[in-house]
């Protein structure tokens, strides 16, 4: 699993390419909620309670219907969906917890063969959520990295779309 200094500059990097200079002060303050998902390693269903899609989406939800903290919602929902994502590429999650009980996980990797050859492997789909995962003894794979260069591209991508939206208007 990602650790949390992964967890904290991911989101925030991704944050403070993408947002506008007067978000940044909600940008850091809020920089916690990045790590709040694995406050359930407290409980008996890590990567299942806190990992999940529905909490960012409530998040969004918020933040469409309570337009006035519509910037607050978004970036707490930034900031719970990264870690999700994040620990999907590093073991998986119980994505629909509590609607399906399977993880789901990601795993991209580039190898080098013996004979130099670049490896690609891609590998994703569901697993079976068993005490290893309840009990927080998951593993640590190197598709984690992947998945956090993933999501700073994604960020790249939306600042030059936007920057490109506003020059033409």
């Amino acid at each position: 699993m990602p650790n949390w200094a992964i967890h904290l500059i991911v989101p925030l990097l991704a944050l403070l390419i993408t947002g506008k200079k007067e978000d940044y002060k909600y940008i850091l303050l809020l920089l916690p909620l990045a790590i709040l998902p694995d406050l359930d390693t407290f409980v008996t269903q890590h990567r299942a309670l806190l990992h999940n899609i529905f909490i960012p989406l409530i998040l969004l939800a918020s933040g469409w219907i309570i337009r006035e903290k519509r910037t607050l919602f978004v970036i707490a929902a930034i900031y719970t969906g990264s870690h999700v994502i994040l620990d999907m590429f590093s073991g998986g999650v119980v994505l629909f917890y509590p609607l399906y009980d399977k993880i789901t996980y990601v795993d991209i990797s580039l190898r080098m063969s013996q004979a130099n050859d670049l490896i690609w492997t891609f590998d994703y789909g569901f697993a079976e959520y068993g005490k290893n995962w309840m009990n927080a003894y998951g593993y640590i794979t190197d598709s984690a990295g992947t998945g956090a260069m993933a999501f700073i591209l994604l960020a790249v991508i939306c600042a030059v779309y936007r920057n490109r939206i506003m020059g033409h208007e």
